[in-house]
Parts: structure tokens; sequence; C-alpha cells
């Protein structure tokens, strides 16, 4: 049977979500939009009109849960990567938060440019496990204001998998609508396909932010999937509680819920976060054991709810509760230094050892394939069974006994396993970036998004 690791008992879920609507009656949400501000209060929710506060009850949250899809696609540019969530299966996302990359030719550390995030949808496009991709990086050699639409615009270049972007402003919103159409051919193919996903981050504790709400209310009609995704530091901007911190997520998440609910009944929504722990020392945030325990949890709290879920915790053995958990989709691959930097090699040395940690999770099959009891009963006392059809079946069945010859057996537990790995890997991305570009954008649609983000660029200045 499949492995099943939990650390919130059925009592322990109902308590979560008690102390939450506690939370959200008592404590209530800092709304900076006061246009999110107004839609709430004529909805009927009790407000604090000075502090711009709302309190949310009960019934508010029910509602917003009972509309929200319980299952939806999200879909590719290529359509052989739609992948459909919940998931029985977790697969990864790449992350987006990171400022720098190493260089593959120089090895060295640098600011990131718009090209590299090109660089990365083509390497996270090979990756097996992976299924959703953000945008891996800023970069700093385009416009700020527009620096999302760019980067957007990169990352539907680069991969012709499900992409997950951000917007800051009502600015960008019309502009990313056509980059959507270009790519998809019309408004109706863009509600249809749902190729991109939304990342909107509240910010802790217990705010709702102003710009990237509005962009995103900006498009309601489009109803692209949104990943509500706060990032609470435990013992900063969450309580130095495991317990409270996941409580303190889950207010944040649920009033994002009803906000997304009320402007838009139907609206796809992820239930996410990104929880992890402060260094005490130095205040930066820590992707410690903490986090993968959050992400665990939160997982569960995600099934309570009937939500697809997306989580932070990938790419190392430390994370592996997260994997245990089963959530949809796992954030983390190839960001290294706490998420500050992208590493393209280790894009696939991370999802080596998601791989491992998915087959863990997997168990043990006692059914077809698992049961060789008859072949204890042909081999006897004293056999061997390397010739046994069956072994040779299973030695290729990576959901009995896992093996890749990229990342071979003997290296598992040496000392330079992680830098092995990463120089074969390494080998694999120059590969890949020398070879042709898997699914490039037709010529046609890459000039009209170059026409659209020109234009955008253009209309700074009258801001």
């Amino acid at each position: 049977m499949q492995l099943k690791i939990s650390v919130l008992s059925e009592e322990e879920k109902i308590l979560v979500h008690e102390k939450t609507i506690e939370i959200l009656n008592t404590a209530g949400i800092w709304i900076k939009s006061p246009a999110v501000f107004d839609m709430l209060k004529k909805a009927g929710a009790r407000t604090d009109d000075e502090r711009q506060i709302v309190y949310f009850t009960e019934e508010m949250v029910r509602d917003a849960l009972d509309k929200a899809p319980k299952s939806f696609k999200l879909g590719g540019r290529n359509h052989v990567y739609d992948f459909v969530v919940p998931s029985e299966n977790s697969h990864h996302i790449m992350s987006g938060i990171a400022t720098a990359i190493y260089d593959i030719e120089t090895g060295e550390k640098r600011d990131a440019v718009i090209s590299d995030i090109v660089d990365i949808g083509r390497v996270f496009q090979k990756a097996e496990t992976g299924a959703v991709c953000w945008t891996g990086v800023t970069a700093s050699d385009v416009p700020q204001k527009t620096h999302n639409l760019h980067e957007m615009a990169a990352i539907i270049s680069g991969t012709s998998k499900h992409v997950q972007v951000e917007l800051s402003s009502t600015y960008e919103s019309p502009y990313a609508a056509r980059i959507l159409e270009a790519v998809c051919g019309s408004r109706e193919k863009v509600i249809e396909d749902k190729i991109a996903s939304f990342l909107y981050c509240p910010v802790s504790p217990l705010t709702q932010d102003r710009k990237m709400l509005e962009a995103y209310l900006a498009l309601a009609d489009y109803e692209i999937p949104v990943s509500i995704y706060p990032m609470p530091m435990i013992g900063l901007t969450s309580p130095a509680s495991l317990f409270s911190t996941l409580c303190q997520n889950n207010a944040e998440v649920l009033s994002a819920m009803v906000i997304f609910e009320t402007a838009h009944p139907g609206w796809p929504l992820i239930y996410g976060t990104a929880s992890g722990a402060t260094n005490p020392m130095t205040g930066e945030y820590v992707r410690g054991g903490e986090a993968p325990l959050i992400s665990l949890a939160w997982t569960e709290m995600a099934r309570f709810y009937g939500l697809p879920c997306q989580v932070i915790g990938g790419g190392s053995f430390e994370t592996m509760p997260a994997y245990l958990g089963g959530p949809d989709l796992i954030d983390g691959i190839g960001c290294i230094e706490c998420g500050m930097a992208v590493d393209l090699p280790m894009i696939l040395v991370d999802e080596e050892i998601g791989k491992r940690c998915m087959r863990i999770r997997k168990g043990i099959n006692t059914g077809r394939g698992g049961d060789l009891t008859e072949d204890i009963f042909k081999e006897g006392p004293g056999g061997n069974y390397l010739l046994h059809r069956s072994t040779m079946k299973n030695f290729r069945n990576n959901d009995e006994i896992y093996h890749n010859m990229t990342f071979p057996l003997e290296r598992r537990a040496q000392i330079d396993e992680r830098s092995v790995n990463r120089e074969a890997a390494l080998s694999i991305v120059k590969n890949i970036l020398a070879g042709p570009h898997e699914d490039a954008l037709p010529e046609e649609i890459r000039i009209t998004i170059e026409n659209i983000l020109k234009e955008a660029d253009e209309g700074i200045s009258e801001l």
C-alpha cells in the first residue's frame, strides 16, 4: 500500500480551522485595496473603516469554499503537458523568487537576465516530474515597471508546460491578457486552455496586498487560476510556533479565497504555503526542517477542505516529509541559497532527490507485480532470482525498484555525490541549450508578443 504520513489528527485539523475562524473574526484582515474593502463591506462583512480591517465569519469562509472548484486543469501550451489538480502523484513547480543565477559557462553567480528565464523554461521542460514552471528568477535587464510582463513572455517562450506568473499592478493586466490571447488564439481559448496561473502572495501577518490583488481582479472574467501563496517567516512575520503559524497562514489564504470567490464565484484557486523558519541570529529566511512540516500539515488541510495545494520544500532529503504528504505541487527544485539563486543543473539534481522521495511514498505493492510468491515456490531453498522474468521486469520498473542511469546507484551516499551529480547534470543542461528549442513559439506569435511588450514599455512614461 501507499505510504501514509500525517502530522495532524482529524481533531487537530478541526482545531486549526476553529482557531483560524477565531483569528478572522477577532483580529481580522487588513485589506489594503479600497475597492476590495468596499466589495466585502457591500457583501455584508463587518469592518473597521478607519483601520481598513475586515472581519470574516465562518459563513463567509464556508460560502467561498463551496464556490471554489475542487478540481481543474493547469493546461500546457502543448496539451501533452496538461495537469489536472488535485493529482494522485506529486509534481514539481519551478520557483520564482530568486534574483541571481549561476552561469553555466563561468560557474560564477551573477544577476539574472531575461534570457535566463527562457533557459530555465527549456531545462524545466526536460524535468519528468515538472508540471508547472514559475519564472525562476527576476530579470535585471528589463524595465522595472513591466518586468513581470517580460518574464511572463520569457517563460511562455521557454517551456510549453503550464506556467505560473505574477503581476504587480493593474497597468500590467491588459497587456498580460493580450499576451495570453496571442498565444492561445482568443479570449475564449485563454479561459478554456488555462496555460497560465497567477501567484498571489498575502502579506504576513494578516494583510491582503493592494497592487497584486487588484491586478488579478481586473482579469477575473478570464478565470485564470490563482495560487494563494503566503510566506510567513516563523518567529518574525508569524508566531514562533508551527501550530500558530499554520493557523495564521490558513487565515491569510481563506480570507483571500473569500475575496476571489466574492469577486467571481467559481474562480479556480490553489491552496498554498511557503512558510519557513527565521534564523534567530540574522533574521534571514531558512528552509529548514520546519518548512516541510508546515508543508505536510498544509497538504492535510488542503485535503480537509477538498482543494488543490502547492507547498514549499522540494529538492533535498530534509524536505522528504513534504513529499510523503503527497501534495499536488512542490516548489523549490533548482533553487539554492534559501531560494535566492538558481542553478540550472540543480533543477535536474533536485528533481532526482524528489523522485527518490516520491518512490518511498509509493510504499510496498502487495498486488500484481509485487506479489511474487509463485517465484519463491519455483526457486525453492538455495536458489537465485536473477534470471527470473519478474526480476528483469521490476528492475525496469521505478515504482518497484528505483534506478536512474543518469544518477547511478553507485554514487549513493558518497561524500561528493551532490557535486558529481551536478557535473553530470551540467553536461545535460549544456546539451539541452545547445540543441533545438522544443515547442518553440511560432515566429508570428513571438513578434506579436514583442510588439505588446514594446507598447507596454513605451506606456510607462505616461503613468
